[in-house]
């Protein structure tokens, strides 16, 4: 298949079949013959996705300052930011437990962020450490593998189980601070297209 042909063919976000556009011009939009999603006509990319990253990276830094939730127990306050989550549960011996919070909760979105702040600094420069090919696989591996949707959930359901077990149980900045951060997180995805930047080089 010619150059010009493949890039006519988007990918949908939703069932990933992938769709030849080149003949739909009559509106902005079409959509997949599989799951009816709208799909754009062209592989654009926004330059929000990098302001969402950058912004991201500054709200995890607060994230690890600040405690998610706070306990009072027998008139003792306990507070956990989220890398002291990871430490404990290392330190109780639930060795597998923390290496997937450290993997999906930390790294994963960091490494996607990252990879996604390098391919504009790649595509605006001759900066290049990684093949293309290369980048873009590790883009969708790490995207795929992060489930801080998740990490929130479990939070919710513990603080509810701890509901009268405690004294005294409350969401603290940090839980707050990682909801505007799962924010940040899926619209620098949403508004990434990594394949477009690389035809832009």
């Amino acid at each position: 298949m010619k150059e010009k042909e493949l890039k006519n063919i988007v990918e949908c976000e939703h069932c990933g079949l992938f769709v030849d556009i080149s003949e739909k011009k009559e509106d902005n939009l079409l959509k997949c013959p599989r799951c009816n999603t709208k799909l754009p006509l062209t592989n654009s990319y926004s330059f929000d996705a990098l302001y969402y990253c950058i912004s991201a990276f500054f709200v995890f830094i607060l994230l690890n300052i600040y405690p998610l939730v706070s306990i009072s127990i027998v008139g003792k306050d306990l507070k956990t930011t989220l890398i002291d989550t990871v430490l404990i549960l290392y330190k109780e011996g639930f060795f597998f437990v923390s290496f997937v919070i450290l993997f999906t909760i930390i790294l994963s979105p960091l490494c996607s962020m990252f990879i996604i702040i390098y391919s504009f600094i790649h595509n605006h420069t001759r900066f290049e450490l990684f093949p293309n090919y290369y980048i873009y696989n590790l883009f969708h591996f790490f995207k795929n593998w992060s489930f801080i949707d998740v990490f929130i959930v479990s939070i919710i359901v513990t603080y509810i189980k701890l509901i009268g077990m405690v004294s005294t149980t409350k969401f603290d900045i940090g839980f707050y601070l990682i909801l505007f951060y799962l924010f940040l997180f899926y619209m620098a995805n949403r508004k990434f297209n990594i394949k477009k930047v690389f035809e832009e080089k």
